[in-house]
Order: C-alpha cells, then sequence, then structure tokens
C-alpha cells in the first residue's frame, strides 16, 4: 500500500513539473510569437514612413518587385527587386548585408548603389529600427520571382565605384543613438524628415557634385522635370504661413483648399507614406518643419498661394474683362478653353466644392517656377487617399484626352500664370521639351568630357613633370 501511495506521489510531482515546464515554454513562446508580430506591426510602419513602395514598384507591377525607372540627370536608375526572393531579390541577405545596403549604399555582391537609392538618409536609421525593417521584409513581403533590369548610364557615370569616393565625401553614416519607437516631440519630427520619410533628397538643392548643400537645407530643389518647393519657414519663399494643423492636413490628405494641391512625387509620398502615419507623428513632423529656419529668395514678395483673381477692366473695343497688367494671348486663351474651362472654369474657380481646384490661391500656378505646372499639364495629376481618388488626364504623349505639342503647353502654361498667378511664365516651346526630359542637365553632367579632358590633361602634365624631376635628379647623379 505505501509502496502504490509512493508511486502516485511521484506521478503526481512528475506530472506537476511536466505540466509547469510545458506552462513555461507555451508562455516563452506566446510572448515571442507577441514579440515578432509587434516587430512586424514596427517594420511595415517603418516601410511606409520610408515610402519604400514608391521606388521599387513599377507601374501596374507587383509591390516592391522593381523595374521603375527613376528620372536623374545622368539618365533613367530602375529600382531593383526588394522582395525576399532568393533569386532574384534580397532573399539571400543576412541583416548585416540588408544595413549596409540600406546605410552605406552597398550591395551584398559588393557593388556600389546610386543615391537615387537614398541611402544617405537612411545612413541615420537606429540599429533597433533597421532590425523591424529586415524581419519586415524577410517575413511579411510576398517573394516574386523577377529578375533585375540594368540601370545603362553613359560613361563614366557607369562606373559604380566612383561612388566610393562620393560617399568618402558626402556620406554621415552616423547612425541615430535611439529608436524611432522611444522619441518624441522634435526629436521625433527631425528623425521623421531626415531619416525616413528623407524630404530634404527631394527639396534640398544639389552642389556641384550632385550631393546635397547643407546650407539650402529644404531650400527647394529641380527634381526629374518637377520642382520640390522651399518648405522652410520661410513667410514668402516657404510654408512659413501655414498652421501646424493645415501641414498635417496636406500630409493626410494632399491638399488644403486655397494653398496647394499635391501631384507628382510628392502625391506618390501623400498616397504610399505620409497618409499612413498616425495624427501624432504627423504633428511632429509638421512641428519640425516649420521650425526648419527660413530660406528666402528677394524676389518672392508673397507667398505663391497668394495670388488672388486680378483686377479687371473691360475692354472697350470687346465688351470682355481683361487683365489690367498684360493683354491676353488668344492661343493661349484658346487652348485653355479647349481643353481647361470645362473642368477649372472658364474664370478659373474650379468646382463650388473645391474638388477641382480653383487656379486662384493655388501654390503651383503662383511659384516662380513653371515645372510643376507643366508637368501637371503633361503628366496629369492622381492621387488615392482612403480609397478616394483625384484624378486630372495627362496632355502630354500617353494622353487618352488630348495631346498638346511643346508651343500648346508653353502658350496654355504662359496665359494661366498671366490670368491666374503671379505673371507670364514667358516659356518657349523649347523650355517645356526641355522639362518633357527631365530637367536642364546639372553643369556635371553637362561638362563631363570637358572635364574628363582637361584632368586626363592635367595628370599627362604631373607625369610629365614628375619625369623631367627624376630625369634631372639621374643626370646630376651622373655628373658628380
Amino acid at each position: 500500500m505505501a509502496k502504490t501511495r509512493s508511486f502516485f506521489a511521484q506521478f503526481r510531482h512528475i506530472w506537476a513539473i511536466t505540466t509547469g515546464f510545458g506552462l513555461v515554454m507555451s508562455a516563452a513562446s506566446y510572448a515571442a510569437t507577441t514579440d515578432t508580430s509587434d516587430l512586424l506591426q514596427k517594420g511595415e510602419y517603418l516601410a511606409k514612413a520610408a515610402d519604400c513602395v514608391a521606388c521599387h514598384t513599377a507601374p501596374n507591377g507587383k509591390a516592391f518587385a522593381g523595374g521603375l525607372a527613376i528620372t536623374s540627370p545622368m539618365g533613367d536608375i530602375l529600382s531593383t527587386n526588394i522582395t525576399p526572393d532568393n533569386e532574384t531579390g534580397i532573399g539571400h541577405y543576412s541583416e548585416d548585408d540588408f544595413a549596409r545596403a540600406l546605410q552605406r549604399g552597398i550591395r551584398k555582391d559588393g557593388g556600389h548603389l546610386y543615391p537615387a537609392m537614398p541611402y544617405t538618409a537612411y545612413a541615420g536609421l537606429n540599429k533597433a529600427d533597421i532590425h523591424a525593417l529586415y524581419l519586415y521584409f524577410m517575413k511579411s513581403v510576398t517573394p516574386v520571382l523577377q529578375k533585375n533590369q540594368p540601370t545603362k548610364l553613359d560613361f563614366p557615370f557607369n562606373i559604380r565605384a566612383l561612388m566610393m569616393g562620393w560617399n568618402l565625401l558626402f556620406l554621415n553614416d552616423k547612425p541615430a543613438k535611439t529608436d524611432f519607437e522611444h522619441l518624441s516631440g522634435l526629436e521625433r519630427g527631425r528623425y521623421l524628415a531626415d531619416t525616413l520619410e528623407h524630404c530634404s533628397t527631394c527639396h534640398s538643392p544639389r552642389n556641384f557634385l550632385m550631393a546635397e548643400k547643407k546650407s539650402g537645407y529644404l531650400g527647394g530643389s529641380p527634381l526629374g522635370g518637377w520642382y520640390a518647393p522651399n518648405i522652410t519657414s520661410s513667410l514668402n519663399s516657404g510654408i512659413g504661413h501655414w498652421s501646424e494643423e493645415e501641414l498635417v492636413t496636406y500630409f493626410k490628405t494632399g491638399k488644403v483648399t486655397g494653398k496647394a494641391r499635391a501631384g507628382g512625387g510628392m502625391a506618390e509620398a501623400v498616397s504610399n507614406s505620409l497618409s499612413h502615419l498616425s495624427d501624432q507623428d504627423l504633428h511632429d513632423l509638421a512641428r519640425y518643419i516649420k521650425q526648419v529656419p527660413a530660406i528666402n529668395d528677394r524676389h518672392d514678395s508673397r507667398p505663391r498661394d497668394q495670388y488672388s483673381a486680378p483686377v479687371v477692366t473691360t475692354d472697350l473695343r470687346s465688351g470682355e474683362t481683361i487683365r489690367v497688367d498684360r493683354p491676353i494671348a488668344m492661343d493661349g486663351a484658346a487652348v485653355y478653353d479647349n481643353n481647361c474651362a470645362s473642368c477649372h472654369g472658364g474664370d478659373g474657380n474650379g468646382s463650388p466644392d473645391q474638388h477641382i481646384p480653383s487656379l486662384y490661391n493655388n501654390s503651383v500656378i503662383g511659384s516662380a517656377q513653371a515645372n510643376n505646372l507643366v508637368m501637371t499639364i503633361l503628366n496629369g495629376v492622381q492621387r488615392k487617399i482612403d480609397g478616394q481618388e483625384v484624378f486630372m488626364p495627362s496632355f502630354g504623349d500617353k494622353s487618352l484626352v488630348q495631346h498638346l505639342s511643346d508651343k500648346d503647353i508653353a502658350s496654355l502654361a504662359n496665359y494661366v500664370t498671366g490670368r491666374f498667378g503671379r505673371g507670364d511664365a514667358h516659356l518657349k516651346a523649347a523650355d517645356i521639351a526641355t522639362i518633357r526630359q527631365g530637367g536642364a542637365k546639372p553643369f556635371l553632367v553637362r561638362y563631363i568630357s570637358v572635364l574628363m579632358l582637361t584632368g586626363g590633361l592635367g595628370f599627362l602634365l604631373v607625369l610629365s613633370l614628375i619625369y623631367r624631376f627624376f630625369k634631372k635628379t639621374d643626370r646630376k647623379s651622373a655628373q658628380s
């Protein structure tokens, strides 16, 4: 009997230990699963904040599978497949490989990336944030078998190894000490603006070697035909007259009535990235942007969205109202009437609910640079926020409505800026052709051949001087 009791006592003891161990392991497994789930959610949020999908997804393509042609002054740069496919994507990347690509612009095979991939901004990513991003891309993104198309740039820009020297000069690879989760207020706003959203990649001007000018931080820059405007705290040249709430509304919806509508790359940033951020993050971002030191342009006498309906008078010969500061060019007026007036109205006031915006108090029309107006005419507008789509047809080469020539677009843009904006932009057909091609080429691209020839001649001159020096030394040695 005693033996029987002893057996049951031992059995109960073993059962208790086994059950307890099982519960501990189950709890540990649950905690690990919860931690991984939290990290995946964090990684997804960070990927949206970094707007990875915008560049790494081709039109009508699969998410993150690459193939998008990114316009640059040197030519089109094709984005790569960053899905976790082992053969054509980044499925074979270790976390260190992933971090090196993000922060230093170096692929797993050692090849250098072009800074069209904003690794100069992502260099500031905290290690914990990179870990969350890596887990998200490896575990949550669907693998896509799609080969990368090679980027073909003209010599010498096709030599990726040259980026080593460029990186030595301009890459500041000092990551943030605190991860995104533990930042707040202006510091969180700064991390969003400078690192994740990489605002300066588009909105800061470039120097001779096409690196960002720190002195022009967020002061505006041409970009693939568009113009990323000044977003410093300048009252007339920037967004200093915007309220924090207006900025947040713009980030969430891409529009602020009476001020601005997002198009081009900014529309993509709103649709794919900014509209997915929390309200608190948008406020932190807006507060940070609003305190960026002002960069003023003396030619800006008022904000670009403050050009209201002009004073008009009556043309005694026709009875029609005309603007007092200039006669209307009838060719531009005719193009407007035939293609724009049916939506924006003959008076340019848009629709009553402003779903179709007024051309007055419109930052695109009032800007000193007409690039965004021309690019909007050429490419139209398309952005989708919370299932609601904003659309304006294009009038460029691929238009399904009406293809306008360079001369037509120049006339139209001059008419629109003259009647509704800061004055006739004085564009010519040649200007439109340049904008169609991605804008004026920077000095380095235009004169690279001359610079290479000059550099080559200089190198030969140095070699000849060295040769003559040693030859002279040898003669003296022989004589002595």
